[in-house]
């Protein structure tokens, strides 16, 4: 189950929420305000930097199989 970010549209609380695969989840219900207003925002991803300089990508579910040509 992937774990997606939101904004509310109304009050602009930022959350998470564990969405399952098959729902849409395009919008969520605000712990903030409770409006049904949370927009789905766009993934990112991290670098981190070991100790030897090399850097090591962290990604957050979008495309890890390096068939989008990112590796």
């Amino acid at each position: 189950m992937p774990l997606l970010e939101y904004r509310c549209q109304d009050c602009a609380h930022v959350f998470e929420r564990l969405v399952p695969r098959t729902s849409g989840a395009e919008q969520a219900e605000c712990p903030a305000c409770g409006q049904p207003r949370g927009q789905r925002l766009l993934s990112v991803f991290a670098q981190v930097r070991g100790g030897d300089g090399a850097v090591t990508t962290v990604n957050s579910g979008t495309c890890c199989g390096g068939a989008c040509g990112c590796h």
